[in-house]
């Protein structure tokens, strides 16, 4: 079983690489007049229960993953002590 994205998900080419953890939708603002990236989708920050499942998923399946990018559009909007848990947990697994 692998990750279901909620599309459209736009992946960096600097993580090309990468294990992609989708911890928001969309974009907090998304009113930018430069961007459209996420105008299809409302900001939402996905709950820890469905993070944290998706973790321990990702561990079982691909355990030698060393790179890992928290996606959508602004999840660096999310609560620093959330974010710092999202961290804390996938480095313990």
């Amino acid at each position: 079983m692998m990750l279901n994205y909620d599309a459209p998900l736009y992946r960096p080419p600097s993580e090309a690489r990468s294990l992609i953890f989708q911890v928001t939708l969309g974009c907090s603002f998304n009113e930018c007049s430069f961007c459209d990236m996420y105008r299809s989708k409302q900001y939402s920050e996905r709950p820890w229960d469905e993070v944290k499942m998706e973790i321990d998923l990702m561990a079982k399946q691909l355990p030698d993953t060393r790179k890992i990018f928290l996606a959508d559009g602004d999840a660096l909007n999310l609560d620093s002590e959330y974010i710092v848990k999202i961290v804390k947990y996938i480095y313990e697994k």
